[in-house]
């Protein structure tokens, strides 16, 4: 049962839960006949790398033979911006029994804090620094007294020593994400365009300070800007081929998967390594610069293109040993040992 503080808060949540319009997850006191691990799954209209890494924890569990579906909102809802078969089903159907598993993103805690029976959950926390953004003291009490919570999962060593720190008594386990090979990849072997791409989403006020500096300095003949946003996974990834440079100026990021995708697909990302990206932001291939330094950020495109007008293929080649790094170290093979064997090791102890 949750402690006297949690159940203090938890009432102060209900008091406002019309504001909030937040509703509880729905659960049942009878048992599933067949077990289920649910990924409660956002209903966003945009794409996001952090929901297509939870249909693939539900793909990977579902091929290993542990009965998964994402849980929509929604009923009939279904990503289709990227190719899926994922097993999904909506909340308005389904009751949690006592012997399934919530996996809860870190931004809905306060869904499983308000749900008045005891429900089973691991949180899958994508960025260890908005743990607390969304009704953080809520979220903070019932991290540190809910029985039943499990454990909790990240996708970077920083957000691994980030919520150990702040939550010691919690098991926290480390999932190593997955760059698609099949789609973020060097491709055919031809002479890429003098092209420094830029990726607004995140960062995206530093991201026009630099390239407004840029541009208003002058780009070499023949380099230009290109703005890669708003495409699906395919499209982005054509376009990040065409690139001999990326500028990724996102910040505390639990991960940093648009540059790891740049990488994968060999182009010489500049920019802020966002904490969660500091493992794979490596000086023999990319070049990272103090977070919020846009002038440094934009002298460090410069230097990158007067290395590659100096040296034929210098972007080029840095492309091809990021792009080496990135699909060994973040493969859909390891992502996958992890997923089998952190999640049953937090669900049977």
């Amino acid at each position: 049962m949750p402690g006297r503080r949690t159940r203090d808060l938890i009432e102060s949540a209900k008091a406002r839960r019309r504001q909030w319009q937040r509703k509880p997850i729905a659960a049942t006191t009878q048992l599933s006949t067949e077990p289920t691990v649910y990924f409660l799954t956002p209903d966003w209209e945009h794409a996001s790398g952090g929901v297509r890494l939870m249909y693939r924890h539900v793909d990977e569990l579902n091929a290993a033979g542990v009965k998964a579906a994402a849980l929509h909102q929604k009923p009939g809802f279904r990503y289709r911006w990227f190719d899926n078969a994922t097993v999904v089903t909506d909340e308005k159907s389904t009751a949690i029994a006592p012997n399934d598993v919530v996996v809860i993103p870190e931004m809905d805690v306060d869904r499983v804090a308000l749900t008045p029976l005891p429900i089973k959950h691991i949180v899958l926390n994508q960025s260890g620094h908005m743990t607390w953004r969304r009704y953080g003291d809520v979220t903070a009490a019932h991290l540190s007294s809910s029985r039943e919570l499990l454990g909790i999962v990240c996708v970077s060593e920083h957000s691994a020593q980030l919520l150990e720190y702040a939550f010691p008594r919690i098991p926290v386990r480390r999932i190593r994400g997955a760059v698609d090979a099949e789609i973020f990849n060097l491709g055919p072997l031809r002479r890429r365009e003098r092209v420094i791409g830029y990726l607004p989403r995140r960062g995206g006020g530093d991201t026009d300070l630099v390239t407004r500096m840029l541009a208003s300095k002058g780009l070499p003949d023949g380099w230009r800007l290109d703005n890669i946003n708003g495409l699906g996974q395919r499209a982005f990834a054509d376009r990040l081929r065409q690139c001999r440079i990326v500028i990724s100026l996102s910040y505390q990021e639990g991960f940093g998967l648009p540059a790891a995708e740049s990488m994968a697909c060999g182009a010489y990302v500049v920019g802020f390594h966002g904490f969660g990206g500091r493992e794979f932001f490596r000086p023999e291939f990319s070049s990272a610069v103090e977070t919020g330094d846009v002038l440094a950020a934009a002298q460090a495109v410069d230097a990158a293109i007067a290395n590659d007008e100096a040296e034929d293929g210098w972007c080029v080649e840095r492309g091809r040993r990021a792009s080496e790094f990135i699909l060994g170290a973040y493969s859909v093979a390891n992502e996958t040992e992890d997923v089998l064997r952190v999640y049953p090791e937090l669900i049977h102890g």
